[in-house]
């Protein structure tokens, strides 16, 4: 897991600070993950009930 998943696991992160250190991590983290890392920030941002882009 990388350090935003482990982040949002534990409510210590928000979707849109997870959206920021995304933007900075996606090339070290890869594509793949990066796509499961916004699915992650989706639920999350429905979760609090906000729109999704």
């Amino acid at each position: 897991m990388c350090l935003i998943c482990v982040e949002l696991a534990k409510q210590a992160m928000t979707p849109s600070e997870g959206r920021r250190a995304l933007s900075e991590m996606t090339e070290k983290i890869g594509a793949s993950h990066a796509d499961e890392v916004e699915k992650k920030l989706k639920a999350a941002e429905k979760a609090a009930g906000k729109k999704t882009p």
